[in-house]
C-alpha cells in the first residue's frame, strides 16, 4: 500500500467517527472501496453508504438472515450455485459464475436466490477486492419461462443496485452464457434496473464456443470448454469457505447495523440514506 493510499484510508476512518449511525469498518474494508473506487475519496463514502443500506432494517431481508446453514440458504444452495475460479485473465481480471443447479421452476425463490448471490459476491470481495477487475458470467442453461415467471420487481431491483451502486467492485464485463429462446423477455425485465454502464459491458452468447473468444480457456471451469478445472470443484471449495466464515459472517450481520437512533436525518427515503 503507498502513502497515498494510507492516508485516505485515514481521512475515510476519520470521517465514519463523525457518523455516529454508522458502524466501524476495517481498514481493508476501507482500502477496498477506495480500490473499487479508483481511489475517489467522495465516491468511496457515497458507496460505503449504500452499501451500509443492505444491512439496515429499511432493506430486511437483502442482508437479513445470513446464516449458510439456516433451510433457507441450504436449500438455495441446492438450486442456484456461484463460483469463483482463480485464475485471472491477462488483464489481472477475475471471474465470479452464476448458474441454476436444477430446471425446476417450483424450486427457484427469488429473493433468496438474490440473497446468496449478494452475500456469495459480498465474500468474494472481502479476499479478491483489490485486483484490476472483476467479470461476472451468468449462465442462463435451463432457463425458461418457469423462472421468468418466479421473478419479482424488488430483489431483482435491490440485486442490481446492490452490484452497481453499492458493492466495491470494478466491473468490467457482465456476461450471459447459453441464453434460451426467452432472453429477450428476461432483458424487457432486467433492463430497467442496469445503468449504461452495465448495459455497455454486457454481452450475450448462446454457446460455449462463443464465451470462449473472450474469456481465456484456463479461466473458465471445464463445463465451459475451459480448462481451469471442474465446476463442482470450485463450488465446494467455495461453500466450504463460506461454512468456514459462517461466524464471522454472522456477527457482521449483527454488528453491520445502521443505528437510526443516531442519525442526524431520521428519515427512511434513499435521499436522507444516502446523504452526505
Amino acid at each position: 500500500m503507498d502513502k497515498n493510499a494510507a492516508a485516505q484510508i485515514e481521512t475515510i476512518k476519520t470521517w465514519v467517527t463523525t457518523q455516529e449511525h454508522l458502524p466501524e469498518i476495517t481498514d481493508h474494508d476501507i482500502h477496498t472501496f477506495l480500490h473499487s473506487n479508483y481511489y475517489d475519496v467522495e465516491k468511496t463514502k457515497s458507496t460505503n453508504r449504500k452499501l451500509l443500506h443492505f444491512w439496515a432494517p429499511v432493506c430486511k431481508g437483502t442482508f437479513s438472515d445470513l446464516d449458510v446453514l439456516s433451510k433457507e440458504l441450504q436449500s438455495t444452495m441446492a438450486v442456484v450455485e456461484m463460483i469463483f475460479p482463480p485464475q485471472p485473465t491477462p488483464e489481472g481480471y477475475k471471474l465470479a459464475i452464476f448458474r441454476f443447479a436444477t430446471t425446476d421452476a417450483s424450486k427457484f425463490n427469488v429473493y433468496s436466490a438474490t440473497k446468496y448471490a449478494s452475500l456469495c459476491l459480498d465474500q468474494w470481495l472481502k479476499e479478491d477486492g483489490l485486483i484490476e477487475g472483476h467479470i461476472i458470467i451468468y449462465d442462463l442453461a435451463g432457463c425458461h419461462l418457469g423462472q421468468l415467471a418466479r421473478l419479482r420487481f424488488f430483489p431483482v431491483k435491490n440485486y442490481f443496485y446492490f452490484v452497481q451502486e453499492a458493492l466495491p467492485i470494478r466491473m468490467k464485463e457482465m456476461h450471459f452464457a447459453n441464453i434460451p429462446s426467452i432472453m429477450d423477455k428476461i432483458l424487457l425485465f432486467l433492463k430497467p434496473f442496469m445503468k449504461r454502464e452495465l448495459l455497455d459491458v454486457m454481452h450475450l452468447h448462446t454457446t460455449n464456443e462463443s464465451l470462449l473468444k473472450v474469456i481465456p480457456a484456463n479461466c473458465l471451469p471445464n463445463e465451459y470448454g475451459g480448462t481451469a478445472g471442474p465446476f463442482k470443484q470450485f463450488k465446494d471449495e467455495f461453500q466450504a469457505k463460506l461454512l468456514a466464515n459462517r461466524d464471522a459472517i454472522l456477527q457482521a450481520e449483527m454488528e453491520q447495523r445502521v443505528d437510526e437512533s443516531k442519525r442526524a436525518s431520521r428519515g427512511y427515503g434513499l435521499f436522507n440514506m444516502f446523504r452526505k
